[in-house]
């Protein structure tokens, strides 16, 4: 399993802990991330570090709990995408709800540089520059 792999699969079981702060040391000063329709309460690109790990914790708090269980990777390079299954109990619910979402990180040495959330695998991989 590669650095990379490895950097997700920690930050997928961090986030089941509801604890992500360690995901502050995962992001590149220079990071970016983009949600574009899955959040649009996120207009446009999150930049740095802080600004990325705050609308994370803010997602991650509308939660009583939930989980990011990572499905398929595909690797080229300094890119990843993985499929993800987001499992969730809403506060003050008792029902779980489950979405299928595709993620795509873009590295610099062990940082990621470019975060990305789709909706597709095909979205994915054409905005990671890669083809199934």
């Amino acid at each position: 399993m590669s650095q990379n792999v490895e950097t997700i699969r920690r930050a997928c079981a961090a986030w089941e802990t509801g604890d992500i702060s360690i995901y502050r040391g995962m992001y590149a000063p220079d990071a970016s991330a983009y949600a574009g329709r899955l959040a649009p309460e996120f207009w446009g690109d999150l930049q740095g570090p802080d600004e990325i790990v705050d609308a994370l914790e803010s997602l991650l708090g509308t939660f009583e709990h939930s989980e990011l269980v990572p499905g398929e990777f595909t690797e080229d390079g300094d890119v990843v995408v993985i499929e993800m299954l987001m499992r969730a109990q809403p506060r003050n619910s008792s029902g779980t709800i489950e979405w299928r979402l595709w993620a795509m990180y873009r590295f610099r040495g062990d940082q990621i540089v470019r975060h990305a959330w789709y909706a597709s695998e095909a979205d994915a991989l054409e905005a990671a520059g890669l083809s199934k």
